[in-house]
């Protein structure tokens, strides 16, 4: 006696009207896949590309954006948008896709035959087409076991593929066609496993509290910059530009600001953007920087890269905007190097009530008080650079540099 094989369900022969009706090859259906892909998504790309430029934006200034997570949504949703309204344009007037047109591929209505395919169908199968790609794809495999070769799309909207050519496909071999079932359940088995772990470790992550939301903003810019949670935009970079001038700061720290300030507040932001491009940079690449701060000669921020760039030109800094802390960063250094001690300890005493730059100046205000208690002792000549501070004003600084670091 010979016991069926229970291991899996009965393979028939193939279907019987798939010897008759013209079914399109596999490959001809993935080639049209990939020639749909080259054709439409630049256009999407293109409609798309405002939407997508704001979402990264949300994402670099805040990585826990919930108005990032939002606009990724809106991004995914104006994909699905898109390509299911030019799909069943094209399904409804051509009755095929682009790439369908050029490997001479049909979408006809099945079985029910119809002179051509209702709207609804082409947008029930449009959408069919973008869900199968949130199960990864699976459900298009079914191209390969079904005997018209129609996947999940083609049985949603009652259609299916033929080909126009002479020659068209018989059909999947039976053992084929078992071998892509069982494939399939086993893909779907583990989709099921993995999705019912993903539910339990985040509902023990909800538990948890992991997800609970923390107290301020975690801005994705540079960690070097401590104590600058409550600076944005122009004034959070300015901060940095001092704070590199300073050492405080690396110069890919300086660069991530810029970038930040690039995205964040790229109207406002640019002309001291680029200034920090120009300080790290080196060449031809730093010309260039230069030609973008200085295409108007006569703003606040062309002046102060001059300066840079010329090493010390005086009427350059007087023209810079001297609200930027690195105008007056320069400005107390400038003092200093001319022996105006007492005008570069105020400078930098205005400077140090900004808490991110109390720490950096400290080292600028040693500097500059011993360089005054030095000028006490060496008096200058009349030609040799500015006269020292009064005798009440030295005694001032000495005795505020004493209070400050309990010196006897």
């Amino acid at each position: 006696m010979v016991f069926p094989d229970l291991s899996a369900p009965e393979v028939k022969p193939h279907h019987p009207r798939s010897s008759t009706v013209p079914v399109a090859f596999v490959a001809d259906r993935f080639i049209a896949l990939i020639l749909d892909f080259l054709i439409l998504s630049p256009i999407v790309s293109l409609l798309v590309a405002g939407l997508v430029r704001q979402t990264k934006t949300f994402f670099l200034l805040n990585a826990n954006s919930a108005e990032g997570v939002v606009a990724a949504g809106l991004v995914v949703l104006a994909v699905v948008f898109i390509v299911t309204f030019l799909q069943s344009v094209f399904l409804y007037f051509w009755q095929a896709t682009p790439g369908q047109i050029f490997l001479q591929l049909r979408v006809i209505a099945y079985p029910v035959y119809q002179p051509r395919l209702s709207y609804a169908q082409c947008v029930i199968r449009s959408l069919s087409w973008s869900f199968s790609f949130v199960l990864l794809a699976l459900p298009f495999m079914e191209i390969l076991s079904h005997p018209l070769r129609r996947a999940f799309p083609d049985r949603a909207a009652d259609t299916l593929v033929i080909t126009l050519k002479k020659v068209h496909d018989d059909g999947p071999h039976p053992i084929e066609s078992r071998f892509i079932n069982s494939w399939m359940r086993m893909s779907l088995l583990f989709l099921l496993l993995f999705g019912v772990l993903g539910y339990f470790k985040t509902y023990h992550s909800l538990m948890a509290g992991e997800y609970r939301e923390k107290g301020g903003t975690q801005v994705a810019a540079c960690k070097e910059m401590r104590g600058s949670a409550d600076l944005e935009g122009v004034a959070r970079l300015d901060a940095a530009l001092s704070l590199y001038l300073l050492n405080e700061i690396s110069g890919e720290c300086l660069d991530k600001e810029a970038e930040v300030a690039l995205w964040g507040d790229p109207v406002n932001a640019q002309p001291l953007a680029y200034l920090a491009k120009y300080l790290l940079a080196d060449g031809a690449a730093q010309e260039q920087y230069f030609s973008k701060i200085c295409e108007d000669s006569s703003s606040s921020t062309c002046a102060l890269a001059r300066y840079m760039a010329e090493e010390g030109d005086h009427e350059d800094l007087e023209l810079a905007d001297g609200r930027l802390w690195t105008t007056k960063f320069l400005k107390s250094e400038e003092l200093f190097a001319s022996n105006d001690f007492a005008g570069s300890l105020k400078a930098i005493s205005e400077l140090q009530k900004n808490p991110i730059l109390q720490s950096g100046l400290e080292k600028r205000f040693v500097r500059s008080v011993w360089a005054l208690r030095d000028a006490e002792l060496v008096p200058q000549s009349g030609n040799g650079g500015r006269m020292p501070a009064s005798a009440a004003e030295q005694e001032s600084w000495i005795d505020d540099f004493k209070e400050r670091y309990e010196v006897p």
